[in-house]
C-alpha cells in the first residue's frame, strides 16, 4: 500500500463501530479491526480509495471535485429574501422572537414605496433562482402589500429570474379570496402547529378563540378550495409544555392532513430570551423528545404512510443525497451570502435572526436600508465579512475536529445572544445537532428499513 495518503477526515465511535467522514461528507462504518487496519495501512479496505485515501493524481482530482461540489453554494448568489410585510400579529405566542405589536396598529405595516424599493434591490442580485418569503408578525394582516409585491416582481422581472414565493402564516386571516390568489400565483404556505389543542392553545394564545380550532378550520377550508394543490409545510416549535406529548403532537399533524413536521427547539434570542427559563429546557430534554417523535414517525412510515420529519430530512439530504442549501447548516452560514431580511420599515438585516435581535433594540446585524443600499454595498462591508468569519466551521477547533463537520453549521447570532460573542460557539445547539446526527447515523448503521424510508424522504 505504498504512495497512499489519507484524505482529511474525522471519526467517532457509534454502536461499537467507527464512523468515518471525509471533508466532502462521504462516510463509512468500519468495525474495530478494519478501522485499525485502515489507520495503519496494513490492509486494503474495499470502497475507500478516492473517498478516504488516494494513490494517484486522478484520485486527488476526484477528491477535489467532490469537495468543491459540497461547497457549491459559495459560488451562488443570495437566494432567500425574507420580507417582513408587517410587524402586527393577532396571536400572543409565548416564544415569540419577533413581534408583539397590536394587530390593529398599521404603523407597523410595510407601505408600497418601501416594497417597491425592496423589489428593486432584490432584482439587483445576480442569482437566477430567488425565493421571496413573506413573514411578520402575521403577514396576512397586510395581504394587500403581498399582492402588490408579487404582482410587481412579475412586472419588473425583465431578466427572467425564477421566482418562488412563500408565506409564513398562522392562517387565522386566510379566506377564499386569499386562497385563490395564493393558488393562482403558485405560492407555498408554511404554518405553525405545536400539537394537540392543549399545547397549541398554551403556546399560541389567540384572544378571540382557540388557536387550535382556528388552525384546523382554516386547513379544512384550504383543502376544500384547492384539493391539496397548495404546498403546505408545518413547523413545531418545542416548548417545555410540548415535551410530554411526542406521539400526540405527531398524531395531530396526521389528523390535520399535513404530510410533514419540522421539529425545532426554542431559540433563546430576540424576545424569547426573556422567558427562556420558563418555556425552555436542557438540550438533552429536547433530544429525548425529538428521538421519541422520530421513532414514532419511522413506525408510521413502516406501516405505509409517507410522513416526513424536516430536521432529519435536511441532514439526510446532506448525508445520503446531493446536499441541500439550508442556511443554518452551511459553512460559512447563509447570513447575507445566502439570505437577507428586509423589515417592514426598509431596514435590511443579515438574516431573520438579525432582524429578531433588532426587535430587542440591538441593531448590531443591520446592514443597510432599501432607500439607499445597493447590492454591492451589502457585501462590501465589515458586518458581512465578520459574519462569514464567525460561521466558518473549519476555523473553530471544536467544529474542525467534529465528525459531523460537513453536515452542520454555526449561527453567530445564537452565539452572540448566549455568549455575548459571535466567535464563541455555543454548546446548546451543538449538543442538539450532534445528538440528532448520532441518532440518525445509528439508524443508518443498524436499521435497513429505516434507511429505505430515509431515502424516500430525500428523493
Amino acid at each position: 500500500m505504498e504512495n497512499q495518503r489519507l484524505i482529511p477526515l474525522n471519526f467517532k465511535e457509534i454502536n461499537g463501530k467507527y464512523l468515518l467522514v471525509n471533508l466532502s461528507g462521504d462516510f463509512i462504518f468500519l468495525d474495530k479491526i478494519a478501522f485499525n487496519d485502515f489507520i495503519d495501512f496494513t490492509a486494503i479496505i474495499p470502497n475507500l480509495e478516492n473517498r478516504f485515501y488516494i494513490n494517484s493524481l486522478d484520485g486527488l482530482a476526484e477528491v477535489i471535485s467532490k469537495y468543491k461540489k459540497s461547497k457549491q453554494y459559495l459560488k451562488q448568489s443570495t437566494s432567500l429574501f425574507i420580507i417582513v410585510v408587517t410587524n402586527r400579529c393577532n396571536l400572543n405566542c409565548i416564544y415569540c422572537q419577533a413581534s408583539r405589536n397590536n394587530s390593529s396598529d398599521k404603523r407597523y405595516d410595510m407601505d408600497q414605496s418601501t416594497a417597491s424599493k425592496a423589489i428593486d434591490l432584490i432584482l439587483q442580485f445576480p442569482g437566477k433562482n430567488l425565493t421571496i418569503e413573506f413573514q411578520g408578525g402575521e403577514p396576512l394582516l397586510n395581504f394587500e402589500i403581498i399582492k402588490f409585491i408579487v404582482d410587481n416582481f412579475k412586472k419588473k422581472n425583465n431578466v427572467n429570474k425564477e421566482l418562488k414565493f412563500n408565506i409564513v402564516t398562522n392562517l387565522t386571516e386566510i379566506d377564499k379570496e386569499k386562497i385563490n390568489f395564493i393558488l393562482e400565483n403558485n405560492i407555498t404556505l408554511c404554518t405553525s402547529c405545536d400539537g394537540n389543542r392543549e399545547v397549541q392553545d398554551y403556546n399560541r394564545p389567540f384572544n378571540k378563540r382557540s388557536s387550535f380550532d382556528a388552525l384546523r378550520e382554516k386547513l379544512q377550508l384550504i383543502k376544500a378550495i384547492t384539493n391539496g394543490k397548495i404546498g403546505m409545510n408545518g413547523i413545531l416549535t418545542t416548548t417545555k409544555k410540548s415535551l410530554q406529548y411526542p406521539k400526540e403532537v405527531v398524531d395531530e399533524y396526521l389528523k390535520l392532513g399535513l404530510d410533514s413536521i419540522y421539529i425545532r427547539s426554542v431559540n433563546p434570542f430576540g424576545l424569547a430570551k426573556k422567558i427562556f427559563s420558563i418555556i425552555g429546557y436542557s438540550p438533552y430534554e429536547f433530544l429525548d423528545f425529538y428521538k421519541n417523535c422520530l421513532d414514532y414517525i419511522i413506525e408510521i412510515n413502516k406501516k405505509g404512510k409517507l410522513f416526513i420529519e424536516g430536521t432529519a430530512q435536511i441532514f439526510l439530504k446532506k448525508i445520503l443525497g446531493d446536499g441541500v442549501n439550508h442556511m443554518e447548516f452551511r459553512s460559512p452560514c447563509g447570513a447575507i451570502i445566502g439570505q437577507i431580511a428586509i423589515n417592514y420599515n426598509g431596514s435590511i438585516y443579515t438574516c431573520d435572526e438579525g432582524r429578531m435581535m433588532a426587535q430587542t433594540g440591538d441593531d448590531s446585524f443591520k446592514i443597510g436600508e432599501v432607500s439607499y443600499s445597493l447590492y454591492k454595498n451589502l457585501f462590501d462591508n465589515e458586518t458581512t465579512k465578520t459574519m462569514c468569519l464567525a460561521s466558518c466551521m473549519e476555523s473553530f477547533p471544536r467544529c474542525n475536529q467534529c465528525v459531523y463537520l460537513p453536515y452542520c453549521g454555526i449561527c453567530p447570532i445564537i452565539n452572540y445572544t448566549e455568549e455575548g460573542d459571535i466567535f464563541k460557539n455555543n454548546s446548546f445547539r451543538c449538543v442538539i445537532n450532534e445528538g440528532i446526527l448520532d441518532y440518525l447515523f445509528g439508524l443508518l448503521d443498524k436499521d435497513q428499513e429505516a434507511t429505505k424510508i430515509f431515502k424516500k424522504w430525500i428523493y
